[in-house]
């Protein structure tokens, strides 16, 4: 295009410019959101209006273009992401996104991919359809509101007669609720497949397969061996996927307790962490005592305390004896695992890169070990990162100990939460969760 072009260019003031092609560089969601958004403007200010000036006979057409617009750009962006889960179990989807219109056919294309893939999608495609073949049946290949005749000269919307405003708002946000919600399980897949353990069977089925497996002590008994048929035919899988599926499970942070296994911590043990804790709370002194403090007419609550303390670097004279490239590479990656627990195998991947920078810093500097340690030990969310990071992990006897040891469990008010199993049960369990909280309503 001529970079002389008058009209579509830009000019002052700066903030009207719009950032487009590589300058902005849009997927089909983002061209979605513009149409969306334009359609539910519209919808809103005739219904502010009621139809007095701005008539529901004029809008109508360029309000059901957009929403209509919107939805195909929205299944051709999750059909993009598709073929990006697809690749990543080494499978192949390929759709002609610049020849396809129909947005029945569309849908049908995903509907079946999207299944075929991850069975998780037929829960969100279920509510998504109805309105989807709505849209389908009324205007299939985006003509019917751009123009009054078709293509064979007929005459569009003769067989509708009315549309009303209120209901195509209340169609429409819901229908765009449910996309979000479409667009944030392919996110949560994608993070979910990333992690390239899972390649027999999907992750959710393992995480059903090791709730009905004993305790891994009973494994050598003959009620064993009839537990193994009977899943290799639940989970139409064989001895060798099931073996390692097993071996799997019984490596695994999350699965691991099922079994009745406490996978070890990576780079510390439970008494190096218990003696750290121990000097971190001596550390904080005015965190040993629960009650409210008065100060001037300051009242000082005992979470305020424990959230704003910061140990003194002191304390080092008491850590260096134990502090070691692999256990300071332990503590970082259960300081930051706190941050994003989704994964468990996020936690192990911290632990790798954490040992491996500490190590080759320390053989360059042995004083940077201090530094390292005492760059998590000093946080004033210490002791709450930690304690969160054992829970997600599986070590609730350890966590117990801690806040017990130091009658602090009115200090962390996600405790229950985390004891009943809504907070960090089966994080990876989820289907497509906002946040961690939220998980266990997806569990089905």
């Amino acid at each position: 295009m001529s970079q002389k072009n008058s009209t579509f260019r830009g000019a002052h003031p700066t903030w009207a410019n719009a950032c487009v092609g590589d300058n902005g560089s849009p997927s089909y969601v983002e061209y979605s959101k513009g149409f969306s958004k334009a359609a539910n403007m519209l919808i809103a200010a005739v219904l502010k209006d009621r139809s007095l000036h701005l008539t529901t006979d004029v809008f109508v057409y360029p309000i059901c273009f957009n929403m209509r617009h919107s939805v195909e750009l929205r299944l051709k962006g999750a059909i993009s992401a598709l073929q990006i889960l697809a690749r990543l179990k080494n499978r192949e989807i390929k759709f002609d996104f610049s020849g396809s219109h129909d947005i029945y056919k569309i849908w049908q294309f995903f509907l079946t991919e999207s299944e075929k893939l991850d069975n998780r999608f037929k829960t969100i495609n279920i509510h998504i359809e109805p309105t989807i073949l709505d849209i389908a049946e009324v205007d299939p290949s985006g003509q019917t509101f751009r123009y009054p005749i078709s293509t064979q000269s007929t005459k569009h919307l003769t067989e509708v007669s009315l549309i009303n405003f209120v209901v195509l708002y209340k169609k429409f946000r819901d229908l765009e609720a449910k996309l979000d919600e479409l667009l944030r399980l392919y996110e949560w897949l994608q993070d979910e497949y990333s992690q390239g353990l899972f390649n027999i069977l999907q992750r959710n089925e393992i995480f059903y397969l090791a709730m009905e497996l004993p305790r891994r002590e009973t494994w050598n008994n003959e009620a064993f061996t009839k537990t193994k048929n009977h899943l290799k035919i639940k989970y139409h899988t064989s001895s060798t996927g099931l073996s390692k599926i097993l071996n799997l499970i019984q490596n695994h942070y999350t699965l691991a307790p099922h079994i009745g296994i406490c996978k070890p911590l990576a780079g510390i043990t439970p008494t190096q962490l218990l003696h750290i804790i121990d000097i971190w709370i001596e550390s904080n002194q005015e965190i040993k005592t629960p009650q409210t403090q008065q100060d001037e007419g300051i009242t000082i609550t005992f979470a305020e305390l424990l959230s704003e303390t910061i140990s003194d670097n002191s304390s080092w004279y008491d850590l260096e004896n134990i502090a070691t490239p692999e256990l300071t590479a332990g503590l970082h990656a259960l300081f930051y695992f706190a941050y994003d627990y989704a994964f468990t195998e996020y936690y192990e991947s911290l632990y790798s890169r954490y040992a491996s920078e500490i190590n080759d810093q320390a053989n360059i500097d042995q004083n940077s070990i201090q530094h390292e340690f005492m760059h998590v030990f000093d946080k004033s969310n210490f002791l709450h990162h930690i304690i969160q990071s054992l829970y997600a992990l599986g070590h609730h006897i350890l966590a117990e100990q801690i806040i017990a040891h130091h009658n602090i469990e009115h200090a962390f008010h996600w405790l229950n939460e985390a004891r009943s199993g809504s907070l960090f049960a089966l994080p990876v369990f989820a289907q497509y969760p906002k946040n961690p909280t939220e998980e266990d309503k997806y569990i089905q």
